[in-house]
């Protein structure tokens, strides 16, 4: 865990320079918690020497269930309490910088039936477009996050803004028998995200809730605004 503890200062950094992206918006109205699904990457060659790596490109989806999109201004916002939220996005990082475009949509829906747990009783109520810059530098520390900042702008309406916020790495020091995250009130100071498991020392224990067929799952913790 101490060369963790070491990236720690390190992040104080990070958050200086992405906080105010995601604030350069008059106001916040969401707060949205996204877990990475499933993942399929692909490393980009130089030519033909595929020895010779350029690029990380990859491909993602993630969910979000309700409680996991937090409404700040509900009336005047495609943002709605209780919504559940699906996106998919592709990037593509410079293993020079590790520094990287992302793309993609983001998917809001309502529960047509809450009274039953399914998945298939969800209807899209928006549909966000985002594009993004995806800053895997921490990582290379190493510190296991790693911080997003772009805009989104919905297909229908006026609704556009910016976003900013961080993926949070699952990681662990004992072999793989528990799971952390860094401390959201750490790395996102302010931002109003919090542990859902045990928290203390700037980490959080992975909840159960948090793995996916007994895989810690990567998030994504992200401020709109508008």
């Amino acid at each position: 865990m101490s060369r963790f503890g070491m990236g720690l200062a390190l992040m104080a950094a990070a958050v200086i320079v992405i906080a105010p992206v995601a604030a350069r918006a008059e106001t916040p109205v969401a707060r949205v918690t996204l877990y990475e699904v499933d993942e399929a990457l692909k490393l980009k060659p130089r030519g033909h020497d595929t020895h010779a790596v350029i690029a990380r490109l990859a491909q993602a989806s993630l969910l979000g269930v309700s409680g996991d999109v937090v409404a700040l201004d509900e009336k005047n916002s495609v943002f709605k309490a209780g919504a559940f939220v699906k996106a998919d996005a592709s990037s593509n990082v410079s293993l020079a910088t590790l520094v990287g475009p992302v793309g993609g949509t983001i998917n809001l829906l309502k529960d047509d039936d809450p009274n039953r747990n399914s998945l298939d009783t969800l209807e899209i109520t928006a549909v966000l477009d985002i594009t993004a810059e995806l800053d895997l530098r921490p990582t290379a520390i190493p510190v296991p996050m790693a911080p997003i900042a772009g805009r989104w702008r919905a297909h229908h309406g006026k609704a556009r803004g910016y976003f900013g916020g961080v993926f949070l790495i699952p990681f662990s020091v004992d072999g793989g028998q528990t799971y952390y995250y860094l401390d959201p009130a750490v790395v996102l100071p302010g931002a109003g995200f919090t542990c859902k498991g045990w928290a203390g020392g700037g980490y959080c224990q992975v909840h159960s809730s948090e793995f996916v067929l007994g895989i810690p799952m990567t998030k994504a913790l992200l401020t709109f605004s508008e």
